[in-house]
């Protein structure tokens, strides 16, 4: 009996903040032994690989566990294995279908001398033109003249003046 009363007289003496921080070191241990139970059994399930003697891996043993090991069938609906076989596209097959591909002109003319303005033929929009050894492909590019370069840059100090009042 005395023992009894030694420990309810010690429960007694304990204040709520000792209280919480017993049950708070309780609870850490609980998790730290379940954490360690859960690695534990994950490094059993999984199979090891197995190392020579010289320090190389066995390639025909990773291959016969990886057939007798497969990984699971993930569900896919009707639509995701329909997109899943289209997307499917080697990088030389998408290469040679953009670049042999270019838009239909109708007219074109230049603005100023200077902006080529294109009127595209709606009606058939890309054609097919054969794959030349050539890239990047030669582009034409056409600078302003000096006049026009200092006319634009008044025209931007000017508008920067009108925002900044």
């Amino acid at each position: 009996m005395s023992i009894l009363n030694d420990i309810i007289n010690i429960l007694k003496s304990l204040s709520i903040l000792d209280y919480v921080l017993y049950f708070s070191v309780v609870i850490l241990i609980i998790l730290v032994v379940s954490l360690i139970s859960i690695i534990k059994s994950e490094t059993e399930n999984t199979p090891e690989i197995e190392i020579e003697s010289d320090g190389e891996i066995d390639l025909k043993e990773i291959a016969h566990k990886i057939d007798t090991h497969p990984k699971p069938i993930i569900d896919m609906t009707k639509y995701e294995t329909e997109q899943e076989e289209k997307a499917i596209i080697s990088y030389e097959e998408l290469l040679e279908n953009t670049q042999n591909l270019s838009l239909n002109y109708l007219d074109e003319e230049m603005v100023d001398e200077e902006v080529s303005v294109k009127l595209i033929d709606l009606n058939s929009l890309t054609k097919r033109e054969p794959i030349t050894d050539e890239y990047p492909p030669k582009v034409d590019v056409r600078l302003m003249k000096y006049e026009h370069e200092e006319a634009f840059l008044k025209a931007l100090n000017q508008l920067n003046e009108l925002l900044n009042l």
